[in-house]
This record gives C-alpha cells, sequence and structure tokens, in this order.
C-alpha cells in the first residue's frame, strides 16, 4: 500500500496534515535509528536529561547555599526551566541536521523538503512529553502537583514548535552550505541558557533591564513552564513578553520559509 504524499503552494498546517502518514513514519524511523541499538533503548532519552537536571538542582542548590528560590524548593524551580530550555535546545541542534541527515529523500518523489525539519521537532516533542511525564513525579516528591493550569503546556509545545520550526529552515538549509554552522549553534545555545531565567529570577533586575531580557524569546517558553507548575498563572499574564515572543517568531517564520525556498533548488549540489 503506498502512501500519498502532497507538496505544493499550501498553508503550512495543511501541509502538515496532508501529509501526516510521511511525517509519522518519518519519526517513527528516527526512534527506530536513536535507540534500536542502544541496550535501554528508549529509556536513554528519558534517563540522560533526568540525570543532568538531577546533577544541575544538586551543584546549584548547594552553591546556593539553600533549598529554596522564595516559596518554591529550588531543584523544582530549576528542572521546571529546565525542562523548557532542552526541548528547545535538544530540538534545534537535531533539526538543524534534518536535511543532510534525510538527504535520500531530497529532490525525490513530492514530499517537501521544508517538512523535514518538522518531523525532528515532533520527534523530540514526543521524548520531551515522556520527560514531562517522569518530571511530574519528581514535582510530587517536593509538594508540586498537577493543576488545570498543566494544560496550558500544549500552548508552550506549540509556541516553542513555531519558532523551532522557523529558525531551522534557516539552519538546515544553511548547514549544507557553511559545514561549521554546528558549532556556531552549539555556542549560541549554551549562551541563550545563561541569558535565560533558568537558575535566576529576572524580578532580581531593575524595571528597564527586565524589558531587555524579556525581549529573549526562550524567556517566554522558560518563565511559561513555571507559570504552567508553580506560579498558576495564564500564558498571557505577561502580555510584553507574549508579543515580544511572537512578533520574533512570525517574523522568523516568514524569514525562514523564505530563505528556504531559496536555497532548497541548489540542495542537490551539495549533498
Amino acid at each position: 500500500m503506498t502512501k500519498q504524499i502532497y507538496k505544493g503552494k499550501t498553508s503550512l498546517f495543511k501541509e502538515i496534515y496532508l501529509n501526516r502518514i510521511i511525517i509519522y513514519e518519518l519519526t517513527r524511523r528516527e526512534f527506530k535509528i536513536m535507540y534500536s541499538n542502544k541496550h535501554l533503548g528508549l529509556l536513554w532519552a528519558i534517563l540522560e536529561p533526568i540525570a543532568i537536571m538531577f546533577i544541575l538542582a544538586l551543584v546549584f542548590t548547594y552553591l546556593r547555599g539553600g533549598g529554596k528560590d522564595g516559596e518554591y524548593p529550588f531543584p523544582v524551580f530549576l528542572l521546571s526551566g529546565v525542562t523548557g530550555f532542552n526541548f528547545f535546545s535538544n530540538s534545534l541542534n537535531r533539526a538543524t541536521q534534518s536535511i543532510r541527515q534525510n538527504k535520500y529523500i531530497v529532490g525525490r518523489g513530492q514530499f517537501s523538503s521544508s517538512l523535514l525539519p518538522f518531523v525532528s521537532i515532533f520527534f523530540n516533542l514526543q521524548t520531551h512529553v515522556i520527560i514531562l511525564a517522569v518530571s511530574s513525579f519528581i514535582f510530587a516528591g517536593f509538594g508540586v502537583y498537577p493543576s488545570w493550569y498543566w494544560f496550558q503546556l500544549l500552548y508552550y509545545f506549540f509556541a516553542t514548535s513555531m519558532l523551532l520550526l522557523g529558525l531551522t529552515w534557516i539552519t538546515s538549509s544553511l548547514i549544507l552550505f557553511v559545514k561549521d554552522l554546528q558549532y556556531i549553534i552549539s555556542i549560541f545555545t549554551r549562551a541563550l541558557f545563561f541569558l535565560t531565567p533558568i537558575f535566576w529570577d529576572i524580578s532580581i533586575f531593575p524595571p528597564n533591564l527586565k524589558l531587555i531580557l524579556k525581549l529573549n524569546p526562550m524567556y517566554h517558553i522558560v518563565d511559561g513552564y513555571r507559570s504552567c507548575f508553580l506560579y498558576h498563572e495564564p500564558f498571557w499574564t505577561d502580555k510584553y513578553a507574549l508579543i515580544a515572543f511572537w512578533s520574533f517568531t512570525i517574523i522568523v517564520l516568514i524569514f525562514g520559509r523564505w530563505f528556504f525556498n531559496r536555497l532548497e533548488p541548489h540542495f542537490d549540489d551539495v549533498i
């Protein structure tokens, strides 16, 4: 039974819907490639980030000389921010390689190469949901229990995915021509990690500096995860950060699709 593939001048969401079967198959293939040769398989997708988060929590709790950030246990404050950022950074790195790693698809058939970064983002989203499910037990150990605000994570999944899609349209096409781009991205994500309020609370800064820090699109995501887990606030509470995030994301999406379309005809020459 052949799978029907759709490509054309359709909206992004319609194109994703029409190609949902092939996207699912490609995502399943990524799982097989990533974990089939490992003894613990998919468990590594959970154990590695959870272990790293525990180490960070222990180290920084010790360095702070205490276990709380305001009214919240510091490990929970830290882990709630790290999980959101890790989804972004892991997806950015993986989706940047999506065209190169799926070069057998590029230029063959009617499947749009522009959907390949989305496949990688979707792959990471699934492992991210599993990590969040495990993290919920850790939160419960510190007295933080599920609430209706946790459903807002669906919004933050969508928001992060749209930001990633715009960025990886640029990076996944550019890396075919600039081979060292992966090292630049690695430096960028490490710098962004410390510029995003993961270890610190933005309330410690004066008002003018807060406005500048909130222009970082990852502020909206990381603070949003904490709004779900800890603060119990709706995602539109900080309207300045919300507008800043979507203004940046929409610009990146428009530019990213244009940039990808400009370079796509030359993919066969460099793959």
